[in-house]
């Protein structure tokens, strides 16, 4: 080896990064972290006991180096050579008389770097992190120094600089100009060019020079942007493409576009947003070394993803009526702790709506009048009539005399008694809005008059809904008033149910179609309230009659499905396409084509997407009577070579499906030809569409906003959030300018907005058609202990405010998320703020709907369960709720959300076959390379690979205590005091007893049992937590990643996230999970065009009209099992003895389950009797037989009946038969 003086080729010139230590850098996030109570919800956790693989080959993985300190710190070590003091070597490589201003360079092999401290005793550190973060600016090295023949062996020499030569776009690669300056020699130039790395660094060292050459393509790509003055151009979206092209432009000389194709295929992509997002400190400091910081100042990517100082943060005015003080709360009382906050901005009308309540003392309305800028908005009534006689609330108990009996017909409106709870078997209690009064009544729409022989009228209603009986409860309706007609009638509950012409009250006059300023002195229904579904929508014509006469939309050839041809023991459900249905004889049947699964038929293929299908012509017929529809999934065909659009390549998310390949006659999968015409294919994602304008409130990272733009008809062009990370985040990830921010408050935004103070970032009445908003949840949240703390009420009333956002802006549609504690326990039901909102919704005469979330069950690999509530303007559309594609995992149990006051949930869990088995952690993370104990900090592949929980000396040696056998262990498990595998010396490793999170119940270090789906994601990452340790990886000695973390979300990969890495796994874990908002998105897309399939000519853009997608219904139209549908009235064709006789065109397989059981009498629309389990409250439209039916007494029952059908609808003939399946599919 040799001395170099200046000016000779080893110098690193041309250009060279000098070191420098900015400002700002300290302020970073650091990993270190104490644990403490996370603010999330819980995750029930039960690992099912450990089964072995028995094998006779037993292969055991061993790393080649996994150590975290030099090998030096060891006990026992034998250095290469005799060990000096750096002094001591200096003196001895010195080239005699060489000026001291002259450079100097000696070569360092076999070294190692590493810091030293309490919380971290000699652990090794990647070079990137030198001087980039806190506790970080020192580095100490060991290693061989030479220069020629001569060798020093040094230890502990502290290392401040790393000069990085061959920038330039005349060099591809740093290659080996890498040099470290030591403290000793910071006052003269003499370097230590880095040769090669001990063994037990070569691990940290290896990530270290493609992220030292990522930082030089930077430094150079935005040098010559800053020469061709386009620094303003040099954002984060510059590295999704652009980036890339100049790479390959630059350096595609023959001697240089090999080493740059060699770094390229370290990435898997060439989006290097998310590489160059998470080395951004690293690579501004080499900026900042070669560039300077005056050719920095105006580069819009060090304040989009580092300072996050791209947009300001809103100015929040003087609050409106003062700061809300804990004293000024009625039956509050100060608590440490409890800070002055600013009060929530409403309209008139939502503060009048939730002005009772403990959360509306925070409410403030900027005006009187301020609402009413949206123009058409309606206010609740101050002036409603209190007299008597004019209120239709208070009414008379007086039966109808037997004239005015006689007189009612199909179409009136009668009141009858309500059953009373003691008296007869109801399970109702009477429940009364808090503007109300209680008139111990119940209405029904007259559909059907029966006279006996002895001339005694009974008659047949479709029930009418008050506010109270439904999710509304008894919080504030804003109209007394207002009735809905509901889909729960007497008439095929038999005639114990009908009511009895003695029990009549009063016939009532109905503005039906009407609205509160039309409707003075009577009651008025715009909206028909969905019993089993809990679902208001707008009224139409067709639903005066009772909804089993109804025409309902049947089944079409082309249409695919998800069914089970064994109803009674298929678990999960099969795509078919539908051929042809047709009738023979009494039967019924469908010719259904089977598609296969790809993965299935090609098992030993790798990265087979789960929803691939294969395309056959095999045929089977299936007796309806004998099957089970779920609902529709939706296929497109693509090319064998053309990439999977989105959101075709979500492994089956919302039951989308695609083909590329089809089986021939050998039986083998080959490529699609030509796409078959008889299929009718799904959406085409690139089809140009109209689309609603959103407004994404609280959108933290942009997963919920983004999860519903990916189904196409949203486009978020206006989004909120109060922190700055978040806000960067989300547009960091806006590529083509669409959204304008508003970093502030959401009251600054509302109160902006009603005070007319309109910009790009605060839209104006009627330009926005789309609100969504996950608001916060810690005011809700199992895991917040005190939820009567200033700060969370503060955020419970931010439900008003997004009711606010609703009143004023009026969109077309909007959906609402949150935890599951924003619906009480049914003891706290005068505090139900979602009850409240669905109040001040519906009072606006929106279409509404609350449905559970539950992550796995869109295929999420996490245990998360949200509530949305969704909504539709009236006469539009209202989406339905999304069908799940994958299945329960194992500890998936029954659950319920909300009282209703019959003790029916708002909405429960539903247990039916899916398309897709749920995934696992291990398979959401399955590509994911191993990091160990991910000390290194870099992974090239995926970058967010990394911690977010500082891993000191001392964690590692607790979750190294941790068994990974069985899976799913924990310290409790392991100690199981004093009587499990833990040794005392282990036990010695964690905190002492009566710590919480060494109890015997305690979650603290538990780690994930791979075949089941990751717990709940929280906003940190709290692996020693007691209620919410679950977050231990099932074999390395760590917490979980920030990638793992987002693949649990369902981020895409190629996403952006800012800020340090504790803000980014708040990021990720404040967000709503990808899949389960695009399964959301592609009903509202069903909803706004009509359709998921791809054969729309015209969008329908929210026109009702198309029924509601449920599933197979099996129905009679008597109870005693009569078919009311003659073969000649059957709206399919005839084949006679197709069926019988074999005579298919091509080969077919009949498929029967057996016979049916007759309906037991009283039940209403079910499902097939085959499916034992609990009803879904969300989707299907069948009716518990004990939930709504009126108690009768034993005597009114027995009378014999003539029933006289009044109805104007015609009476078909009655002839036996088996059951008639009517599939009511969109």
């Amino acid at each position: 080896m040799v001395v170099t003086l200046a000016g000779e080729p080893s110098h690193p010139s041309p250009k060279m990064s000098v070191p420098q230590s900015p400002e700002g850098l300290d302020g970073l996030g650091t990993p270190d972290t104490l644990p403490s109570q996370e603010e999330s919800e819980p995750a029930e956790y039960s690992p099912a006991p450990f089964e072995p693989q028995r094998s006779r080959h037993v292969t055991v993985d061993i790393p080649s180096n996994l150590l975290t300190t030099p090998k030096s710190r060891h006990h026992g070590f034998t250095p290469p050579l005799p060990p000096v003091a750096e002094r001591v070597a200096l003196e001895a490589l010195a080239v005699p008389n060489c000026p001291s201003s002259e450079w100097v360079e000696f070569e360092l092999d076999q070294f190692s770097f590493y810091i030293s401290g309490d919380r971290y005793l000699d652990e090794m550190r990647s070079l990137q992190h030198m001087s980039t973060r806190p506790g970080h600016s020192i580095f100490y090295c060991d290693g061989i120094l030479s220069n020629g023949g001569v060798k020093q062996y040094v230890q502990g020499m502290e290392i401040v600089e790393l000069p990085i030569g061959n920038y330039g776009r005349k060099y591809a690669s740093v290659a080996d100009q890498i040099w470290v300056r030591s403290r000793r020699n910071h006052k003269r130039e003499v370097y230590y060019l880095l040769k090669n790395p001990a063994a037990e660094y070569a691990r940290f060292f290896t990530p270290f020079q493609w992220v030292a050459d990522l930082a030089k393509h930077v430094v150079d790509f935005t040098s010559y942007m800053i020469d061709s003055d386009r620094a303003l151009d040099v954002r984060i979206g510059s590295f999704k493409d652009d980036f890339v092209s100049w790479l390959l432009k630059t350096h595609g000389v023959a001697h240089r576009l090999p080493v740059v194709e060699r770094w390229l295929a370290q990435h898997p992509s060439h989006d290097f947003r998310t590489a160059v997002a998470t080395n951004i400190e690293f690579i501004w400091k080499e900026m900042h070394g070669v560039l300077g910081s005056r050719k920095l100042a105006s580069l819009p990517l060090i304040r989009e993803v580092m300072s996050c100082e791209q947009y300001k943060m809103f100015p929040t005015p003087k609050p409106l009526g003062g700061m809300i003080e804990a004293s000024t709360l009625p039956g509050q009382h100060p608590k440490k702790g409890d800070d002055p906050q600013y009060p929530t901005i409403v309209t008139s009308y939502v503060k009048e709506c939730f002005g009772n309540m403990v959360i509306g003392e925070m409410l403030r309305v900027p005006g009187e009048d301020a609402s009413q800028t949206c123009g058409d908005t309606t206010h609740i009534r101050n002036d409603a009539p209190q007299d008597a006689s004019r209120n239709p609330w208070v009414l008379s108990k007086k039966f109808l005399s037997r004239d005015a009996m006689g007189r009612i017909k199909v179409g009136d409106t009668i009141s009858t008694p309500r059953d009373e709870r003691g008296k007869t078997n109801t399970k109702w209690q009477p429940m009364v809005s808090r503007n109300s009064v209680d008139d111990g009544r119940w209405f029904g729409l007259v559909q059907k008059v029966h006279v006996t022989k002895n001339g005694h009228r009974s008659f047949d209603v479709t029930w009418l809904y008050r506010p109270a009986d439904t999710p509304c409860g008894i919080m504030k309706y804003p109209w007394p008033d207002e009735l809905f007609l509901s889909d729960h009638c007497t008439c095929e509950e038999g005639a114990r149910i009908r009511i009895k012409e003695d029990e009549i009250l009063a016939v009532h006059p109905i503005n039906w179609f009407g609205n509160p300023n039309d409707s003075e002195d009577r009651f008025f229904i715009r909206q028909m309230y969905m019993v089993e579904e809990r679902r208001w929508v707008s009224l139409q014509e067709k639903h005066l009659t009772c909804c089993h006469s109804r025409e309902i939309v049947r089944l079409k050839p082309g249409d695919t499905i998800l069914a089970t041809l064994q109803p009674a023991s298929d678990v999960f459900s099969e795509p078919y396409e539908v051929v042809k249905v047709f009738r023979q004889g009494d039967k019924l049947l469908v010719r259904l084509r089977v598609l296969l699964r790809r993965e299935k038929m090609e098992p030993l293929a790798s990265n087979i997407p789960r929803n691939e299908l294969v395309y056959t012509d095999n045929l089977i017929v299936a007796k309806k009577s004998g099957m089970q529809v779920l609902g529709k999934c939706h296929v497109r065909f693509f090319r064998s070579d053309e990439p999977i659009l989105s959101p075709y390549d979500r492994g089956g998310t919302g039951n989308l499906f695609f083909i590329r390949r089809r089986l021939d006659d050998r039986g083998e999968c080959v490529p699609l030809g030509d796409f078959p015409t008889s299929l009718r294919q799904g959406f085409d994602p690139q089809r140009q569409v109209p689309k609603l304008k959103g407004l994404d409130l609280y959108c933290g990272a942009g997963n919920f906003g983004r999860g519903l733009e990916d189904a196409g008809v949203v486009e978020m062009r206006w989004a909120n959030d109060i922190w700055d990370k978040a806000i960067h985040t989300y547009m960091a990830n806006s590529l083509h300018g669409e959204a304008h921010p508003f970093l502030g408050s959401v009251d600054d935004l509302l109160r902006e907005a009603i005070e007319g103070n309109y910009s790009e970032s605060v839209p104006r009445p009627g330009d926005v058609d789309f609100i969504s908003a996950g608001s916060p949840c810690p005011g809700f949240s199992l895991l917040t202990q005190d939820k009567t703390t200033l700060k969370q009420i503060k955020n419970q009333s931010l439900v008003a405010s997004f009711a606010a956002f609703v009143d004023f802006y009026r969109p077309k549609y909007g959906v609402l998320e949150n935890v599951t504690g924003i619906v009480p326990a049914p003891k706290n039901q005068d505090e139900n703020v979602l009850s409240q909102l669905f109040c001040a919704l519906v009072g606006m005469g929106y279409q509404s709907q609350v449905i559970l979330g539950d992550a796995w069950s869109h295929g999420a690999p996490q245990t998360r369960t949200r509530v949305f509530l969704y909504f539709a303007a009236p006469g539009l559309r209202l989406p339905d709720a999304p069908l799940a594609s994958h299945s329960h995992h194992p500890d998936g149990k029954q659950r319920a959300v909300g009282s209703l006051c019959n003790a029916e949930p708002f909405v429960r869990r539903l247990f039916d076959p899916t398309a897709f088995k749920y995934v696992t952690a291990a398979e959401g993370t399955a590509d994911l390379p191993p990091i160990h104990d991910s000390k290194p900090d870099c992974c090239v592949p995926f970058p967010d690979h990394r911690l977010a929980f500082g891993m000191t000396t001392r964690r590692q040696w607790e979750l190294a205590a941790i068994p990974v056998h069985p899976f799913g262990m924990n310290f409790a498990k392991a100690w199981n005091e004093g009587q499990g595998v833990m040794s005392q010396g282990d036990r010695e490793l964690f905190p002492p007893a009566p710590s919480a999170r060494t109890k015997a119940n305690s979650q603290g270090y538990s780690r994930q049992h791979p075949n089941k789906p990751f717990p709940t994601m929280t906003t940190r990452c709290q692996p020693t937590d007691a209620r919410g340790g679950s977050a231990v990886h099932w074999y390395e000695t760590r917490p979980f990643s920030i990638m793992e973390a987002r693949r649990a979300q369902g981020f895409p990969d190629d996403e952006v996230l800012v800020g340090g890495t504790r803000d980014q796994w708040k990021l990720v874990g404040n967000s709503v999970a990808r899949p389960v908002a695009l399964a959301i998105g592609l009903k509202f897309r069903e909803a706004w065009l009509g359709s998921l399939s791809d054969d729309t000519k015209e969008p329908r853009l929210g026109k009702p009209g198309t029924p509601r997608e449920v599933m197979s219904v099996v129905r009679r139209f008597k109870q005693e099992g009569e078919d009311t549908t003659t073969a000649s009235e059957s709206p399919y064709p005839s084949e006679p003895g197709e069926f019988e006789n074999g005579l298919e065109s091509t080969p077919a397989t009949v498929v029967s389950s057996g016979s049916e059981a007759s309906t037991p009498r009283g039940v209403k629309r079910r499902l097939s009797e085959d499916l034992d389990r609990e009803e879904n409250m969300i989707r299907r439209p069948f009716k518990e037989p004990t939930s709504r039916s009126r108690s009768r007494s034993a005597s009114t029952a027995k009378m014999s009946q003539h029933a006289i059908d009044q109805s104007p609808t015609p009476k078909t003939t009655q002839q036996p038969g088996p059951t008639v399946v009517f599939i009511d599919l969109t």
